[in-house]
């Protein structure tokens, strides 16, 4: 039973093909200076936004502007580019398997 949970735990290596909501993020480069640190929760995404609920409440932001973000796993922590998210996430963990 423990391999099966290792083997599905979400890591740095598999994090496109898992659910990103519930994960903590902040942006750490991008074009738009507006979002540069923003972090929090992702709570929704779609095929090309992710809102993240910050101190301030929800806040809409699209994965091309997210051109690095920090993404923090159970475990540890990764960093992935928006860009490599884009797609429905349904269409996105099933291309990845």
């Amino acid at each position: 039973m423990k391999e099966v949970l290792r083997k599905t735990m979400i890591t740095p290596k598999n994090i496109l093909s898992h659910e990103l909501i519930g994960l903590g993020a902040t942006i750490i480069t991008s074009p738009q200076p507006t979002i540069l640190g923003l972090s929090g929760t992702i709570i929704f995404e779609t095929k090309n936004m992710i809102t993240l609920m910050t101190s301030a409440g929800p806040k809409k932001i699209s994965k091309i502007s997210a051109e690095k973000m920090r993404v923090l796993l159970p475990s540890s922590a990764c960093f992935i580019r928006g860009p490599s998210l884009i797609g429905r996430p349904e269409d996105r963990v099933a291309r990845t398997h």
